[in-house]
């Protein structure tokens, strides 16, 4: 009785502080990405849980800072497609989950000729960092094909001093969890093929990276090319 008391506290002192709240977000995403909530309801609770998010970590010193280049060993060159147009908002929503449309994201693309997952150069795999500072909300550790999830797996990290979602998608493995506070640089994840469309031979290995502002809970997908221009690296 006394090892078991003595496992739970040990468990509980482990876990990140306040990360009931991220729970929750990490909860209602994944109904919102598979269609097991309305969207009026699911706008509701996502409102609700920012402000108690922002009432949580949000630091009131704290100001907008630089972005961060999310691949690490690239730069803003690895960004798919003519000066950033690879970035199409429109028919985006984020409460139309898994079935959105558009890609109000930027694909960062590595040096993976065989497709293996690992830079071609160096032969090592690709960690993926946080862009900004942070809390992780939300995380999908596990996917196998034929799952139908776009993402594969992913993170979610709320900036709370801009008030913007930011998502890896593609990863191969998580390296975070919801609650978990991040700087700008902490690794969140290593680069893989993971999701319905990144892992067919037909795509070459990248980040799906994407950011949302907040706006009063619309979840407006926001173009950061330009920011990520002079990305540090």
């Amino acid at each position: 009785m006394r090892f078991l008391l003595a496992l739970l506290i040990t468990l509980s002192l482990a876990l990140p502080a306040h990360a009931g709240i991220c729970d929750d977000w990490d909860l209602l995403e994944k109904k919102v990405r598979d269609g097991a909530i309305g969207k009026e309801a699911a706008r509701e609770e996502i409102v609700g849980l920012h402000g108690r998010l922002l009432a949580t970590y949000r630091d009131g010193d704290a100001r907008p800072a630089p972005l961060v280049f999310p691949v690490q060993g690239y730069g803003p060159r690895a960004i798919g497609g003519r000066r950033g147009n690879g970035y199409q908002p429109a028919g985006y929503r984020f409460y139309d989950g898994n079935r959105h449309g558009g890609h109000p994201a930027h694909d960062i693309f590595i040096r993976d000729r065989n497709q293996d997952g690992r830079d071609d150069a160096t032969g090592e795999p690709v960690s993926i960092v946080s862009a900004s500072a942070g809390v992780v909300v939300a995380t999908n550790p596990q996917w196998e094909r034929p799952s139908r999830i776009r993402g594969g797996k992913y993170v979610w990290v709320l900036d709370p001093a801009t008030e913007r979602y930011y998502y890896y998608a593609h990863l191969a493995e998580v390296k975070v969890a919801p609650g978990q506070r991040v700087e700008a640089g902490t690794v969140v994840g290593i680069l893989g093929r993971t999701g319905r469309n990144a892992y067919p031979r037909r795509s070459p290995t990248h980040l799906h990276f994407m950011c949302l502002d907040f706006d009063g809970g619309r979840m407006t997908p926001r173009n950061t090319y330009r920011e990520l221009l002079p990305a540090l690296h």
